[in-house]
């Protein structure tokens, strides 16, 4: 792995603690769809050090809660992914175990990877797993083990994905007045990805039933010339696009089927704005056509949209001492800094968190002013609340982080971290209130939508520059906007 790639690695997994600490700060549990749970790098290195800040700050506390899917445990959705590692026909392409999908290119029999993979715990105990991704499986699975699944309140009529594409590329589903009133940056993507996905065709059998088949490069299902997704869409470029949109239609569903809270829906961090904004634009057509297809609802992206300049609308931020840094050693210290931030941070929330009061014990501070938010009858008492609320989580971040108000009702997380280095910091910002009508909120869904307004008071920190940024909203996929 280059220093770039880890470097990218290190920013994706900012941006998770960044918002798994927005989510705790909220008072809400973070839902995890079971596919993010298994099989995202970030979530499981993530889980695993927020587990053993747990341990030593409040042990009962769970900030994880795990969404079942036609399986009764997370270790029954374990091996449903597995069984499907080497299943031609509904391929499963392991992102934390790329040996499953080719063991041969990493000097492995592939008799000996397929009989250790039908098995969770064979797996764990293989030689080549390593330490860190067997500890880390071991561990997220013990959490869940003894929790209760997340009671779902999925929609009547569910939709499957190759039924969303197809109705994606019909000629009635972007006409008229819809079409004009999107901007001309929308109806460019939207008119790529139809063109795309229809040399893909899915309304041919098995050409769209997983997602894992875009990322394979093999064969097409039913191409008469032999050639890959990238091969038959054009360009490498064009096939990421696809992939951006296919994933948010799937994050999608994952989300309807929970339908108790509302979903963060991000893109990957990026250096640039061009290729960001463009994800943006795929991932918002995806809600939007999602929301047509399974709740009727107008095909619009939501309205507040904007494709402008994205230096105004992260939705996540990470910057950097603005001298030239010298070395990638240097960096990675100034991202490690940051990330030692968000544990000690994370453990001081759960420490709050755990004093809910009750049996002669007292309630803590956090609790007392999420039950004032929670009475708020208006909107002025709910900002109120929702002012004062923040700054009690800012006196409980103590010097690793901040938090607090950002226009009308943005909230705002921000993660310090210092050192030899210099200044670097790591921020989030949601739209709010529609996200305290709800329990929890779940992650995952790596997918989006542009914010309204972006992250403003890091502006003021001098001696910064950014280093990475993501844009996103939190969404209900029913329709009710944040």
């Amino acid at each position: 792995m280059s220093d770039l790639e880890r470097q990218r690695r290190d920013e994706l997994e900012l941006q998770i603690f960044v918002e798994v600490l927005m989510t705790l700060a909220l008072g809400r549990d973070v839902v995890v769809p079971q596919s993010y749970a298994f099989d995202s790098t970030g979530f499981l290195t993530l889980a695993r050090t927020v587990l053993r800040a747990r341990n030593r700050a409040a042990i009962d506390e769970h900030p994880f809660r795990i969404h079942l899917f036609g399986a009764d445990s997370f270790e029954d959705a374990a091996a449903s992914m597995l069984s499907r590692a080497f299943d031609k026909n509904r391929p499963f392409f392991s992102s934390l175990l790329p040996e499953l999908h080719k063991p041969e290119q990493y000097g492995l029999d592939p008799r000996d990877v397929r009989w250790q993979s039908e098995n969770l715990d064979r797996l764990l105990n293989s030689d080549w797993i390593g330490v860190e991704r067997a500890q880390a499986l071991n561990d997220i699975r013990a959490e869940f083990r003894g929790l209760p699944r997340v009671r779902a309140k999925a929609p009547a009529a569910p939709l499957g994905l190759g039924e969303l594409l197809a109705s994606t590329i019909a000629e009635e589903s972007l006409t008229g007045r819809a079409e004009q009133s999107l901007p001309e940056s929308f109806r460019e993507v939207h008119a790529d990805l139809v063109s795309a996905i229809r040399r893909l065709d899915p309304t041919r059998p098995r050409a769209f039933n997983e997602r894992s088949r875009l990322r394979i490069a093999e064969p097409w299902p039913n191409d008469s010339d032999g050639r890959t997704p990238e091969e038959i869409v054009g360009s490498k470029d064009t096939l990421d696009l696809v992939i951006e949109f296919v994933d948010t239609l799937y994050n999608a569903i994952v989300a309807d089927s929970i339908g108790i809270a509302p979903a963060t829906f991000s893109t990957d961090v990026a250096l640039g704005d061009r290729i960001l904004i463009s994800r943006a634009i795929a991932q918002e057509l995806a809600i939007a056509q999602y929301r047509s297809g399974a709740h009727q609802a107008a095909w619009l992206p939501h309205e507040g949209v904007s494709t402008g300049e994205s230096e105004e609308q992260p939705l996540f931020e990470v910057r950097l001492n603005s001298q030239a840094v010298a070395t990638e050693t240097q960096t990675r210290r100034q991202l490690s800094n940051l990330r030692d931030s968000a544990v000690d941070a994370i453990a001081a929330l759960l420490d709050a968190r755990a004093q809910r009061g009750g049996q002669g014990r007292a309630r803590s501070p956090f609790w007392k002013g999420l039950d004032k938010l929670a009475a708020a009858e208006d909107a002025t008492a709910v900002r109120n609340a929702l002012d004062d609320h923040l700054a009690c989580v800012a006196s409980i971040l103590g010097g690793r982080g901040e938090a607090g108000l950002v226009g009308k009702f943005g909230v705002q997380v921000l993660l310090t971290g210092g050192g030899a280095a210099g200044p670097a910091i790591a921020a989030a910002l949601w739209q709010v209130p529609g996200i305290l009508e709800f329990p929890a909120t779940a992650i995952g869904a790596v997918a989006p939508a542009v914010a309204k307004k972006g992250v403003e008071s890091i502006r003021r920190w001098q001696g910064t520059r950014r280093r990475a940024h993501a844009l996103g909203r939190v969404v209900d996929v029913r329709g009710h906007q944040p």
